[in-house]
């Protein structure tokens, strides 16, 4: 069964100046981590990418977008709210997913509701004490290394 990954935006982005696919525009620390997995052939066959964007809500890894500036504040988080929950609930009752693996900051959180819609989905947040961590226990997930807990 598939697993889905929902990662948050970056505020690093690559300067593009056409519409772009999203994986491509996004350069943090954790896009680089999933698009080097991608580029060595170890992204994990099984994973579905999303990306909750504080300008676009929830994307497909191979949605078009253009450069903007937008941070996730709380009120941006609790406007995007319902949306991205909807969103997130019904790619999750459409895609038959054993597992949701969340990867994001806290404030990036608030704009998720309940995401289960009584779906019996494993929901787990990717956890660490800094960057650096939670960055070893993404690339442990995208490349099937499963040996290490991905929440703290």
């Amino acid at each position: 069964m598939p697993t889905l990954l929902v990662q948050s935006c970056s505020a690093t982005k690559n300067d593009v100046t056409k519409p772009t696919r999203a994986i491509e525009v996004y350069d943090g620390y954790f896009f680089r981590i999933i698009k080097k997995a991608i580029r060595e052939g170890a992204f994990r066959s099984d994973i579905e990418l999303r990306i909750l964007s504080a300008e676009h809500g929830i994307l497909h890894a191979d949605d078009e977008i253009t450069n903007y500036d937008r941070r996730m504040t709380p009120s941006r988080a609790s406007e995007l709210r319902d949306y991205v929950t909807e969103d997130l609930r019904h790619c999750i009752s459409n895609g038959d997913y054993e597992t949701v693996i969340m990867n994001m900051g806290s404030v990036y959180t608030q704009a998720v509701g309940d995401i289960s819609n009584d779906n019996n989905v494993d929901i787990t947040y990717v956890k660490g004490d800094g960057i650096g961590t939670k960055g070893r226990k993404l690339k442990q997930v995208v490349r099937n290394d499963m040996s290490s807990e991905v929440t703290a």
